[in-house]
């Protein structure tokens, strides 16, 4: 990317640097290449934009990659340009307006570019429509010489010129990268486009996921600023669930009104604020939230929790949650977000714009958070231990009434131990008792129909494995243990502020089959009710799984972020037709996914655990991979196969290097997120199957396997397949027949599916639910449901063309369908 031919030369701009400044202020200052890259967007808010957009390539360490930032401020005309290049100066705080602080006030934030790129090229449109530019190459900079000056062309551009240098930059195929219009009717008035190329290696350092949280977090959350990144809306970085409570600085303030501190309650900007003994103006809330913030790896995305300082709107301890202070109640403190914002420590901010300098007003501010904090915190345990006293699952079924809840458990193990039952599905009975021992355990059940504690005496959560049933109760110790894994319960926990309701759905269901029992229902029929209620919780729990160019969006985003990779790799298992459940923490893997080719008891069925390994480099060690832990963790789970998803693996093309020798030995997985990815996308117009999948993870471990055989699926042929028919037979037969439409029975009924083997035919429909879930399921024991009529799902079907697929996979995504022969 260059201009040197292209425009008129109209002035030269001289500009005196040292290689040692330039060297302090980069890479001293701005060491994160992420820190460095949101420099250009705080330029972008500094100079008035409303609409700023970003494009980051997911692959930086190509030849020709570019990154680039475009904002529709007050821009420069040649006069500018030349103010811009004015090492150590800045206008911005001259500049001040009403309605927006700036952020800048150093005049050096353009020299964090250098960390990223060897050449920086800025394209303007003026107040008076003229478009000038100008490009700073950094390898001119003699690294011998202690100061020296350069000539920087300046050049003044065509709109014809303009449009040739940016049409490529701006539209990837049909998806327009950038929030506004540079020129046509209604385009800007003024706008900057600032162009990064010839890469250094730092810049391969910019993570997205990274990037994106510091871009939400880090800048000022102005409802006059809107940011896209590669052509998506950056949305604020707020919490979604709602807090438990909130306080509110300066409202109603016991710390605040206390008379033993020297403060005073008044109102700033409209808001009710605080003035410390040496610092005023201090407003903000603090939110306490009932479950952590702290969730699986976040520290690799950005945080929830703590405190959050702003000055001027600006985020300033990115990295610091503490502010400088010792830790604070871990329980308590990491259901915290307390949000500040004091203007007054503008003059305090130090020169990297991420810290405050050491000074009474700081000490001021940390003495007053705390004492908020420990009002807070005592609080919350006498909240939390009153709530427990009341929300005991064993409590509250112990006063539930005994026909309903004692009876029903009674009569089963009497008719159990009279041979009349066999075991149940969710209750273990006592076995080999003698007859006596059978009539004292009777005695016993019938005591503790009147005593308080009744007969289930306890109730835990308990690791079972995802395909186990949703509670077991033991009859001998009366405890009642519910199943964590359960996908109905796994996906659903941490949306909820009280694990009470799921604890009582949970001994409903084991109370449900005893009563059913009791009710002289033959015990088959009740088995198979059991069963359909257990698959329509986890039917529930899947049925809005998103479609496959979301889930490979939500990965590609997805790639320098651990606590986002093991969501996405989890979506990217339900999208491929598992019914995926997280696990995650210290010691254990990110999740399991199962595969139903059969009932929920059939032989046929597989499981896999997955691990995301998410680094700031671009590949994981040997050592990080883990992969013989991932190899208990296969065993300890129950699993068939194992398998680690990576953003890359050191030594991924030596069938000798160390990790791949270990996956062959260990028979683990090891998957490229890319190619993860490729296998989401292929998945469908490819027609790849649950059945085809459990070869794939039982045949191909190391990377140089995987990559081979997803990159293979390119050139699979396929037939389109009976689409129209299988979904019009489906249809009419959920309208006019009683019993449910079986596969084999769709097959049986229509000429044209008979051609097609059942395993053909169950491939094609989990192809469909892929490209139009919610729309069309196929359950474990082959009923395929129709939730709208086929026009609707050819329809939906055909809109996956217009989906948002990462623009490196949009070329390859639509030649998997117009590849497709007709059948």
């Amino acid at each position: 990317m260059n201009i040197e031919n292209i425009g008129s030369k109209i002035d030269v701009i001289p500009v005196t640097i040292s290689y040692r400044i330039i060297e302090l202020f980069s890479a001293g200052l701005y060491s994160s290449p992420n820190k460095a890259f949101e420099e250009l967007v705080s330029n972008s808010y500094d100079a008035g934009a409303t609409q700023v957009s970003v494009y980051i390539p997911t692959d930086k360490s190509l030849p020709d990659s570019i990154l680039w930032v475009a904002d529709n401020g007050c821009s420069m005309d040649k006069e500018g340009l030349k103010q811009f290049w004015k090492i150590g100066e800045s206008q911005k705080r001259q500049l001040e307006n009403t309605y927006r602080l700036p952020i800048g006030k150093f005049g050096i934030g353009k020299l964090a570019t250098y960390i990223l790129t060897q050449k920086l090229t800025l394209i303007c449109k003026s107040t008076t429509g003229q478009y000038f530019a100008v490009a700073m190459n950094y390898s001119m900079i003699n690294k011998d010489q202690s100061n020296e000056t350069i000539e920087l062309d300046e050049k003044e551009m065509t709109l014809k010129e303009v449009q040739t240098l940016l049409s490529p930059l701006i539209k990837k195929g049909e998806q327009n990268l950038l929030s506004f219009k540079l020129w046509g009717d209604d385009c800007e008035k003024t706008w900057t486009f600032v162009i990064l190329s010839e890469l250094k290696p730092k810049a391969s350092e910019i993570k997205d996921g990274r990037l994106k949280w510091i871009l939400s977090t880090a800048l000022p959350l102005n409802p006059n600023f809107n940011l896209t990144f590669n052509g998506v809306l950056v949305q604020s970085n707020k919490i979604n669930i709602s807090p438990w409570k909130t306080w509110i600085i300066g409202k109603d303030d016991d710390i605040a009104n206390n008379t033993k501190y020297s403060y005073k309650v008044d109102e700033y900007l409209g808001q009710p604020c605080v003035h410390l003994p040496n610092l005023k103006n201090v407003v903000g809330q603090i939110d306490l939230y009932r479950d952590t913030l702290l969730t699986g790896k976040s520290q690799d995305l950005g945080r929830s929790h703590g405190i959050f300082l702003t000055v001027r709107g600006r985020l300033i301890n990115i990295d610091d949650p503490l502010l400088g202070m010792e830790a604070l109640s871990h329980g308590a403190f990491n259901r915290i977000r307390i949000m500040v914002n004091v203007d007054e420590l503008d003059e305090y901010i130090t020169s990297t714009r991420e810290s405050i300098k050491s000074s009474l007003a700081l000490e001021d501010l940390r003495e007053y958070i705390k004492r908020k904090f420990f009002q807070i915190k005592d609080w919350y345990y006498e909240t939390v231990a009153d709530e427990e006293k009341q929300n005991r699952a064993s409590h509250k079924i112990s006063y539930a009434s005994a026909s309903l809840s004692r009876r029903p458990i009674i009569v089963a193990a009497k008719k159990f131990f009279d041979g009349q039952l066999q075991e149940l599905v969710l209750t273990d009975m006592p076995k080999n008792l003698t007859p006596q021992e059978k009539k004292d355990f009777i005695t016993k059940l019938e005591v503790d129909l009147t005593t308080d504690e009744g007969i289930i005496k306890n109730v835990q959560w308990v690791t079972l494995n995802p395909e186990d049933p949703i509670a077991k109760f033991d009859l001998i110790t009366g405890l009642a243990k519910i199943n964590l894994m359960h996908p109905f319960f796994a996906n659903f926990l941490e949306e909820v502020r009280s694990l009470l309701p799921f604890q009582l759905i949970a001994l409903t269901e084991i109370l449900t089959e005893c009563f059913l029992l009791d009710s002289g229902i033959a015990q088959d029929d009740v088995r198979d009710i059991m069963f359909k209620r257990d698959a329509i919780l986890r039917e529930l729990t899947f049925s809005d799984k998103p479609n496959a160019p979301f889930v490979a969006s939500l990965l590609n985003a997805a790639l320098g972020n651990s606590n986002g990779l093991e969501k996405a790799v989890s979506q990217a298992f339900n999208s491929l037709g598992y019914e995926s459940t997280p696990i995650g923490g210290s010691g254990k893997p990110d999740g399991k996914a199962v595969a139903y080719l059969g009932p929920l008891n059939s032989q046929d069925n597989y499981s896999l655990i997955f691990d995301a390994k998410s680094t700031s480099k671009d590949k994981i060690k040997a050592t990080t991979s883990h992969i013989s832990g991932v190899d208990r963790h296969r065993d300890d789970y129950n699993a068939t196969f194992a398998c680690i998803v990576a953003i890359d693996f050191e030594g991924a093309e030596n069938p000798e290097s160390a990790v791949n020798k270990e996956a062959k030995k260990h028979k683990i997985n090891l998957i490229r997120a890319k190619d993860l990815m490729t296998l989401v996308l292929l998945s469908s117009p490819k027609q790849i199957g649950l059945k085809e999948l459990k070869s794939f993870f039982g045949s191909y471990h190391t990377v140089i396997e995987t990559s081979q055989w997803i990159e293979d699926l390119k050139n699979k042929e396929v037939t389109l397949g009976p689409v129209k028919e299988l979904l019009e037979e489906a249809f009419n037969l959920i309208k006019s027949d009683t019993e449910p439409a079986y596969l084999s029975a769709l097959r049986m009924s229509n000429a044209t599916l008979k051609k097609h083997s059942l395993d053909e035919l169950k491939s094609l429909v989990q192809s469909l639910e892929r490209l139009a879930p919610g729309y069309i399921t196929i359950c474990h024991n082959d009923i395929v449901s129709l939730n709208v009529p086929p026009e609707k799902i050819l329809r939906a079907i055909n809109h996956t063309f217009d989906a948002d697929v990462p623009v490196e996979f949009r070329d390859m995504y639509i030649d998997a369908f117009t590849s497709i022969k007709p059948s």
